[in-house]
């Protein structure tokens, strides 16, 4: 299995892949902790808080 990436701009975690789905950033860290698993974006608070809109998991602290 490939090592996880996490996105350096909007911290959404990537298993395959050397381009964001989201943003389109090729700024990719293997160097990351802790991470939210978003289920319902619209209705969740800490998504909204961190500017999340979609369903997906996202790393907290990308270095």
């Amino acid at each position: 299995m490939a090592e996880e990436k996490a996105c350096k701009k909007c911290g959404m975690i990537i298993s395959h892949g050397n381009t964001c789905p989201v943003c389109g950033s090729k700024e990719l860290s293997a160097k990351w902790s802790s991470y939210i698993i978003v289920i319902n974006a619209e209705k969740s608070q800490i998504a909204q808080k961190l500017g999340i809109n979609i369903n997906s998991t996202f790393a907290v602290d990308v270095k």
